[in-house]
């Protein structure tokens, strides 16, 4: 197996860049570093969302792609995109923020995925519908995903504020994974009974996977590539994935990280609708 760098990246300094930058205030007011919206490509994207369907279960996804200075955070979001539109129905209905070096702004600021949230949700019957959240980025041990664009100094995301932001949205039902070192701090804050989560480590452990020779985190490789394939069941593939990534670990002789899932009563009887509707013609 090739050699697995940390997902932590650069190690100390990002750790440093997070206490430093990125940790988000306490207050759910953004800070004021920018227009309160995203790109222009990003709204046109937002403006042709399919509708929701009276009587249908339908899964609204977002994808935030976070540090903008490796290219395996993009290539992940474009991966993930492909693979729940192809087997958990999110066509018409799913969005990208990337942050790129190549952009002359970033797309995935605190105040543009609130942004998003918000309009994503207006598509959606709040109590019908599910609401998957994918977010990949370089993760701190203080649980605070990096946010990193060239042009501006950008504030990173907690487990708290993105709370605060997905209950703004009013919508019930959620699913969120956080692919990063250290991510297993955003299963308490996030947690409800309508709420599955998956993270790629627990909250004191790193993840694999970044690097400019990747082209997807190890556990999002396990997830999407390998079990989403399998199964259309959320909880059935969380559980192989990390099987998948423990299994690749021991054999790598790597430090586990221990990808955690949690989920819900309300959350799971939900999905299994949907996976019904997904297997029918």
């Amino acid at each position: 197996m090739r050699r697995m760098l940390h997902h932590g990246g650069s190690g100390c300094k990002l750790l440093v860049l997070c206490a430093a930058l990125a940790c988000a205030p306490a207050a759910l007011a953004a800070p004021s570093y920018g227009d309160d919206t995203p790109p222009p490509e990003v709204q046109a994207a937002l403006a042709l969302l399919e509708p929701q369907r009276p009587g249908v279960i339908d899964m609204y996804a977002l994808i935030i792609a976070g540090d903008g200075d490796e290219d395996v955070f993009r290539k992940e979001a474009n991966a993930v995109r492909r693979v729940l539109d192809d087997r958990l129905g999110t066509s018409g209905r799913s969005l990208m923020l990337i942050n790129r070096r190549s952009l002359p702004r970033p797309e995935a600021t605190l105040k543009s995925i609130g942004y998003a949230l918000r309009s994503v949700a207006k598509r959606m019957d709040p109590a019908e519908d599910i609401l998957f959240v994918h977010l990949t980025s370089h993760g701190g041990s203080n649980h605070v995903l990096l946010l990193r664009h060239p042009a501006l100094e950008l504030y990173g995301l907690d487990p708290k504020y993105l709370r605060a932001l997905l209950d703004q949205t009013n919508v019930r039902h959620r699913v969120v994974v956080v692919s990063a070192c250290y991510s297993g701090g955003f299963i308490a804050p996030l947690a409800t009974a309508e709420t599955l989560i998956l993270t790629a480590a627990s909250l004191g452990r790193r993840s694999y996977g970044c690097g400019s020779d990747s082209e997807i985190t190890e556990f999002s490789k396990a997830l999407y590539l390998k079990a989403l394939r399998q199964t259309r069941s959320l909880r059935t593939a969380g559980s192989l994935a990390i099987e998948i990534v423990h299994n690749d670990e021991r054999a790598a002789r790597l430090e586990h990280s221990y990808p955690q899932l949690r989920s819900g009563s309300a959350i799971e009887d939900k999905l299994r609708v949907m996976e019904r509707q997904l297997a029918s013609p």
